[in-house]
């Protein structure tokens, strides 16, 4: 079985991980993080050279944590460590983001880049409230949205969501085939698309519209373990 959580970067939801986790006991803890992600975080040091675009998001990222009370990939870290306290592997399952935004520059237009540009910077100065609008609208019609920002991002859609898409897709098979049960913490934007490519009846999916009134009954008897973090995916 693969358990697909859809979450927003910007919101916390480490409470209802805890509980998916405990509930689900899966035997791997798939999150949406590279290995230079993931120190980056752990360490909250520099990421290295990154283009400006990618600093302009970071910076709206960790503004709009603020203003929900939380941090930047929190849920990624509670994923992690709910997965060790419940004794499963946790693993990355996301394409390097340096590269893939390196490469996303190199292929996307002049017009796309501009638009990006002037999408990231104001970004700065986007309200929670505007945000909400936004997740309530991406909500009520996801395919709608998709379509859009494939009218005006087209490079952007094909690299960074449909490309994904099929990436994490293929490191959760192989994540299941080699452990069994994976619960796997993802955008809530790669939720649908993933699920078609896999395209199998043993899919269960969260997204975040779910998580904020989930209730579930922590299973018993799930012996805690000691795993030391590897990339397996």
């Amino acid at each position: 079985m693969i358990v697909l959580v859809g979450v927003a970067h910007v919101i916390d939801v480490s409470k209802q991980i805890e509980m998916l986790v405990e509930h689900h006991a899966p035997a791997a803890v798939g999150v949406e993080l590279d290995p230079a992600r993931y120190k980056a975080m752990v360490e909250k040091g520099p990421r290295g050279k990154v283009p400006i675009q990618y600093r302009l998001l970071a910076v709206t990222q960790r503004r709009l944590a603020d203003q929900f009370g939380g941090e930047v990939g929190a849920e990624m870290l509670a994923a992690i460590e709910s997965a060790k306290r419940h004794g499963a592997r946790p693993i990355f399952v996301d394409m390097d983001a340096g590269r893939l935004f390196n490469s996303l520059l190199h292929q996307m237009t002049f017009k796309e880049k501009v638009l990006m540009f002037f999408s990231s910077f104001t970004g700065l100065f986007i309200s929670r409230k505007r945000v909400e609008k936004e997740l309530d609208q991406f909500q009520k019609n996801e395919g709608a949205y998709m379509e859009a920002m494939g009218q005006s991002y087209p490079t952007v859609k094909r690299v960074l969501i449909d490309e994904r898409n099929q990436y994490m897709a293929s490191a959760l098979l192989k994540a299941q085939s080699t452990y069994g049960n994976v619960l796997a913490v993802i955008g809530d934007g790669h939720v649908e698309g993933i699920r078609k490519i896999l395209a199998r009846e043993d899919i269960v999916a969260y997204r975040l519209k779910d998580l904020s009134d989930l209730k579930l009954e922590p299973r018993t008897g799930n012996a805690e373990a000691s795993f030391s973090f590897t990339v397996d995916a």
